[in-house]
């Protein structure tokens, strides 16, 4: 938000998300309720399960990473303290709070707090703002759970390392540390932007044009502990719908892998294909009614659009634009957009 921003600029339209990334030899999600953090399996289908909280947290930290103030910080890093909110909301207010009314508060705190803007909070800090604030923020941009599209297997040699680690420099023998991770899965998330919720927190169309490299950034970002490496982003698509709040919904289900030779054998993205051809039907069936298709994608990716025919990001977007139309097209470069932001 900027200090000429106007209700013009708030979204409008309904959007949504899919998106795909692949993983390999790591644990995308670790379950704080298993005894050594064991990567989150659906006991039933074998698929790898990553919960919307930990894509948040990338997002909210490569918010930061871009110099942007956040309220929910990483818990490693602390909460936002009450003379950090103050000192981002006087540089967004350039007053002092006290002469201001709660509107003029919360349009201050919104600017400040830019994952609120995203995602919503629960007002619970320890400062005197929060009589001042509402309770809560629903937040107008929200995703499922990422799940694999496929049943994954556990990387058993590393199951079965430990390693020791002295507790103290004088110990010669300590902690046992057992290390889970997944051999490699192709997970996609689904998301929508709902307006209603944007109208609420003041959510901008600048900030959605941003979510368009910031998920991306952030997966190639801040998957950097021993943990979360081996993750990268595959496909980021996000469909912009006219004014009417439809959507077709969970667009993510209709995307699914092509292994060459079998699920278990499955190491790198050049063992599959990106099986598109059920999305373009939906988004070709509803054409009438989307106003946009942002779409950027990685080059290693072969595409499926039908039994006889596949081909690069490049191809997928010809043939969306064939589908849907010239002007309902935007395919780009995460990092040529991001630098002209």
């Amino acid at each position: 938000m900027t200090d000429n921003t106007t209700e013009d600029d708030f979204v409008e339209n309904r959007s949504e998300i899919a998106l795909v990334l692949d993983a390999k030899d790591t644990n995308p999600n670790g379950d704080p309720l298993t005894a050594d953090n064991e990567p989150r399996i659906d006991p039933n289908t074998g698929q790898c399960i990553v919960t919307d909280v930990r894509l948040k947290r990338y997002l909210r930290d490569q918010i930061e990473d871009d110099g942007d103030a956040i309220l929910i910080k990483n818990p490693d890093d602390g909460v936002y303290t009450r003379e950090r909110m103050y000192e981002a909301l006087y540089e967004e207010l350039d007053g002092d709070p006290a002469d201001l009314d709660d509107d003029e508060i919360v349009e201050g705190f919104l600017g400040a707090a830019t994952d609120v803007r995203y995602f919503g909070a629960t007002i619970s800090v320890d400062t005197d703002l929060a009589e001042r604030l509402p309770d809560q923020f629903q937040g107008p941009v929200q995703f499922g759970h990422g799940r694999s599209y496929h049943e994954v297997d556990r990387n058993t040699e590393s199951k079965e390392l430990a390693t020791v680690i002295g507790n103290n420099e004088d110990d010669e023998q300590g902690t046992f540390a057992t290390d889970h991770r997944i051999e490699y899965g192709v997970i996609g998330f689904g998301g929508r932007i709902n307006e209603n919720g944007a109208d609420a927190t003041h959510l901008t169309k600048a900030d959605v044009a941003r979510l368009d490299t910031l998920i991306w950034r952030s997966l190639k970002n801040q998957t950097m502990t021993r943990s979360k490496v081996g993750q990268q982003p595959r496909l980021y698509l996000r469909v912009e719908y006219g004014p009417d709040a439809f959507e077709i919904g969970r667009i993510n289900d209709l995307i699914g892998v092509e292994p060459e030779t079998t699920v278990s054998e499955m190491r790198s993205v050049t063992d599959y294909q990106l099986d598109v051809h059920q999305l373009i039907a939906a988004l070709d069936e509803h054409s009438e009614r989307i106003d946009t298709v942002y779409l950027t994608a990685d080059t290693a990716v072969e595409f499926k659009f039908s039994d006889q025919n596949s081909g690069d990001r490049d191809d997928f977007s010809e043939v969306l634009t064939q589908k849907i139309g010239e002007d309902a097209v935007e395919m780009y470069d995460v990092y040529e957009r991001y630098t002209n932001e």
